[in-house]
């Protein structure tokens, strides 16, 4: 193993821990982190477009961005761990280097909700593996294009 992968490895592993430690936070924690992403996001919202919305309008429209904001957020920690995962396995000659690191996200994202029903308030959810793994997914797609059409292109 190359000294890159034996970094990627440590990282990989580091964002593994994160993401467990994020999945180890109660319901009411997580809401809370969530929600105020949202909070923050429709406060800029409202600057940016002039809206003036008060208080109350400005927390109704966080709470409807909340869902697609946690998913999303889902969907970026995956990302990046197949993004991580894909520099353990880049040097490899072979399309593996681009199945592996999806199977390691998957994988860890089937262990990650297997553990958030240990967690209180929290539920475990084959939906949000599929979620996380989208995450991964579209990640590894942007891979291979910038791999295809920017790295191929001065090759």
């Amino acid at each position: 193993m190359k000294n890159f992968e034996k970094i990627m490895c440590v990282l990989t592993v580091c964002w593994m821990v994160v993401i467990f430690m994020f999945s180890a936070q109660p319901d009411t924690e997580s809401s809370e982190l969530s929600g105020g992403v949202s909070y923050r996001l429709i406060s800029i919202v409202n600057t940016v477009t002039s809206q003036h919305w008060d208080e109350e309008e400005k927390l109704e429209k966080a709470q409807l961005i909340d869902y697609p904001v946690r998913k999303a957020a889902h969907m970026s920690e995956y990302a990046i761990l197949t993004l991580l995962g894909f520099g353990i396995f880049a040097s490899r000659k072979d399309k593996k280097k681009y199945i592996f690191p999806i199977g390691i996200t998957f994988l860890y994202a089937c262990t990650d909700e297997f553990h958030q029903l240990f967690v209180p308030g929290r539920a475990g959810r084959f939906t949000d593996v599929l979620i996380d793994t989208s995450g991964g997914i579209i990640m590894m797609l942007l891979i291979i294009l910038v791999a295809v059409f920017v790295v191929n292109q001065y090759n």
